[in-house]
């Protein structure tokens, strides 16, 4: 049977794609520069994209000269979506769908190197994760997790039962460890499918600082990146919400 998040990404895949893929997303014009500037050395290495999605980020690591690269996701749909886009791309990346917190179960060999985007707050046991993660990371090998902003994660609305979320509930509640509910703005704005609440979790930084000193990581680096300054003048309502409330937290780690 499908778990919840299975299930709401089978549905949002599209959606998301559409909402997320242009030229001046987040993802492209504020998330991936700044990990650009954190990687190691990719040439000839075997690279592992956690939560791949519908492989954005697996192309652009695979750009970086890697041997192998592969991307797991929970959700079939986005991973069909990948599939299409390697075969168009004429990209040897190859895709698995497996649960993040199992990945010994369907993972062979090591990876060199590691790296994550805007998952990790879907999953609920965040120890496990970076256990996971460490077992199947090559001796001084490193990882980059790109993961949601706390400060942004905190003022998601606290589930209440499935009832849907009022305006007013999207309040910072930075320390409340309780799960989230809400409506995704691409399905909010999408008025081909229905609103449904989406689950996750919240995480403060130091549960990401010591769930990964606890697994045997070393912090290498934290950035929490800016927008882009044009954004002042062509863009100045993204810019000041960024601003307000940022929506990366990227943390490079490695295993010695």
């Amino acid at each position: 049977m499908k778990t919840e998040i299975e299930q709401n990404w089978d549905q949002m895949a599209h959606a998301y794609e559409d909402f997320t893929e242009g030229e001046d997303s987040y993802s492209y014009q504020i998330e991936w520069p700044c990990i650009q500037k954190m990687m190691p050395e990719l040439a000839g290495k075997k690279v592992l994209d956690l939560g791949c999605g519908t492989g954005r980020f697996t192309f652009l690591l695979e750009e970086e000269k890697a041997s192998l690269v592969t991307g797991v996701d929970l959700s079939a749909n986005m991973l069909e979506m990948a599939k299409e886009k390697a075969a168009k791309r004429n990209s040897k990346a190859e895709f698995q769908k497996g649960d993040l917190l199992d990945l010994k179960k369907y993972i062979d060999g090591k990876y060199d190197f590691i790296f994550s985007s805007t998952t990790t707050h879907y999953i609920k046991d965040l120890p496990k994760l970076f256990h996971e993660m460490y077992d199947i990371l090559e001796d001084n090998g490193s990882a980059i997790l790109s993961v949601m902003h706390p400060v942004y994660t905190a003022q998601y609305p606290i589930a209440d039962g499935g009832r849907f979320p009022e305006d007013e509930e999207w309040v910072v509640r930075y320390l409340d460890k309780r799960e989230r509910a809400y409506i995704q703005p691409w399905i909010e704005y999408n008025h081909e499918i229905p609103n449904y609440l989406s689950t996750s979790y919240h995480f403060t930084i130091s549960d990401y600082v010591n769930a990964l000193l606890g697994a045997g990581f070393t912090l290498d680096r934290l950035e929490e990146p800016d927008p882009p300054e044009e954004w002042k003048e062509s863009q100045s309502g993204r810019y000041d919400g960024f601003i307000e409330t940022p929506s990366y937290l990227i943390l490079k780690i490695s295993k010695r």
